[in-house]
């Protein structure tokens, strides 16, 4: 793994992470975090891509990971979404023009929620997979609260949230104990994420506000419209996530809004019993093996079309 710095779309430093040590590669993944995390923590995930023939590339995003100093991690200057997604646009551009190969996209979680816009922008990936994912229509309702602290407030990173965030999702798991139930049901790798000092931060309202406002845009009919009918579209989701999961339907609800908008390639994977990070699972080689089959054939369907797009010139 290497660590570098790469200027993201405005110039702005940010921290990046590139596993290559790759023979042949026949493509670059890039890998978008969660919330309250960092692109450090999908070393795993990277070197089974690796193994698979993909080049991985991943940023630490704007008030996340080393991208940001001890004292202004959970906050950055301006729409941090939007800024992070421009970010995740550009460095998609760069891969492709440095190692001339096709590009797939993974987003987990809030990196889902970016990885939703990333369809709906102008990039050239031949597949996207979302995990911890779900339909967030109707979740931006929580803009009325964050109004006031937006205005008066706005780089108040309040901890109690994700004290709160455990507390609330704890009940769904009867017998187990501890914080971050929700992340994971392996204990152990539930205690590395606990011990991780870049990880479970506190976000700023800032920060909140602006991935709240994100997902008014998102499943309007004329950003849905800008995804390309045929991109490949995998969801990959916990039957007990919180988030997405079978429970609250949501990772459904969302395969279901884009095969309504047109789109010819969606598929829905589900793990019984699993949770949040599906990469810190028990199921987690079900996952990466159904990952790399996923991306595998999105890059056989982009080669016959190009194969095509060529015998026609």
């Amino acid at each position: 793994m290497k660590e570098i710095k790469m200027p993201g779309f405005n110039g702005q430093p940010i921290h990046c992470y590139l596993w290559d040590d790759v023979e042949n590669p026949k493509a670059v993944a890039q890998l978008s975090h969660g919330m309250c995390e960092h692109a450090g923590r999908y070393a795993e995930m990277a070197q089974k891509l690796n193994a698979a023939g993909y080049i991985v590339f991943a940023d630490d995003h704007r008030a996340h990971g080393k991208t940001e100093t001890d004292e202004n991690r959970g906050n950055h200057k301006g729409d941090i979404f939007d800024r992070t997604l421009r970010d995740l646009v550009c460095f998609n551009k760069m891969l492709s023009l440095q190692y001339n190969l096709p590009t797939v996209f993974l987003g987990h979680s809030y990196g889902s929620f970016l990885g939703q816009a990333f369809l709906e922008s102008d990039t050239k990936a031949c597949a996207v997979a979302l995990t911890g994912t779900a339909y967030m229509n109707g979740k931006q309702a929580g803009l009325a609260l964050l109004w006031p602290l937006e205005l008066f407030a706005r780089n108040w990173r309040p901890s109690f949230v994700n004290k709160a965030t455990n507390l609330l999702f704890s009940p769904k798991y009867k017998g187990d104990k501890g914080p971050a139930q929700w992340v994971t049901s392996d204990t152990e790798r539930r205690q590395e994420y606990e011990e991780d000092p870049l990880a479970d931060i506190p976000v700023s309202i800032n920060f909140d506000w602006s991935m709240l406002k994100s997902f008014g845009r998102l499943y309007t009919n004329e950003n849905l419209e800008k995804i390309k009918k045929d991109m490949p579209v995998a969801i990959f989701s916990g039957e007990d996530d919180p988030i997405g999961g079978i429970k609250s339907s949501d990772a459904v609800k969302l395969a279901r809004v884009y095969e309504n908008h047109g789109l010819q390639d969606v598929s829905l994977h589900v793990y019984p019993k699993a949770r949040h990070e599906l990469f810190n699972e028990f199921c987690r080689e079900d996952f990466y093996s159904d990952l790399i089959d996923f991306f595998d054939r999105a890059l056989e369907k982009n080669e016959k079309a190009l194969a095509c797009a060529a015998q026609a010139d």
